[in-house]
């Protein structure tokens, strides 16, 4: 399995695209999963303004980044929370050679992921998984999330068993308050915490860790 962390949808840009580009063949089939969405998606006809190819307000945004490896748009799938069913969730992953985790809300996605019960699928995947924002810390086994405007408080929370060496601080800008909690779970649970900005990212293949673009790493003392 290879895993890609990034904060925005844009590692298709030139900061990313060299390094990419060896992890991504024209012939993937890739899979989203946005499971990530807050309270304003409440149904099948909130799923389809967001994400369907008609009318989906994130849709171009999601599908821009594997068009431009020279993926068929034939060949991205998704996963409809409202239609689709736990087994045939499972039949998309076992088909996939690539999963896409939007961003939003992780501590939703995961509640979402376990409710499919697609855990032990996704853990278990052997292709290449790429996440932006919510969709990278959920695949660190404990990440935190820092207070900002969807979050009052501070919290540690379990992720997907798949990255268990360090944490990631996405959408860094060097904030007082991101350096605070990067130091406070310096302090408390990792040894290492990667800082990735908007045009950042972090592959991590077979513990072979490359970092992309604009990222700082933050050890502890």
């Amino acid at each position: 399995m290879v895993n890609m962390l990034f904060s925005l949808y844009n590692f298709h840009e030139s900061w990313a695209k060299d390094i990419v580009s060896k992890y991504i063949n024209s012939n993937d089939k890739v899979l989203i999963i946005p499971f990530s969405f807050g309270e304003n998606i409440s149904s099948d006809n909130d799923w389809q303004n967001a994400y369907s190819k008609n009318n989906g307000r994130y849709y171009e945004s999601i599908v821009v980044l594997f068009l431009n490896y020279g993926i068929e748009e034939e060949n991205i799938n998704w996963i409809n929370y409202f239609k689709d069913t736990e087994e045939n969730a499972k039949v998309k992953i076992k088909n996939a050679n690539i999963i896409f985790f939007t961003g939003g809300l992780p501590d939703k996605m995961m509640l979402r992921l376990k409710e499919f019960n697609l855990i032990d699928d996704i853990e278990n995947f052997t292709g290449v998984i790429i996440g932006s924002s919510a969709g990278a810390m959920i695949q660190i086994s404990e990440y935190h999330i820092t207070p900002d405007e969807d979050y009052e408080i501070f919290t540690y929370n379990t992720g997907l068993n798949l990255i268990k060496d360090f944490d990631i601080e996405v959408h860094y800008e060097e904030t007082e308050i991101q350096n605070k909690y990067i130091n406070k779970v310096l302090e408390e649970k990792r040894e290492k915490v990667y800082a990735i900005t908007n045009t950042g990212g972090i592959i991590i293949d077979n513990k072979k860790i490359t970092l992309l673009g604009d990222i700082q790493t933050f050890s502890k003392l």
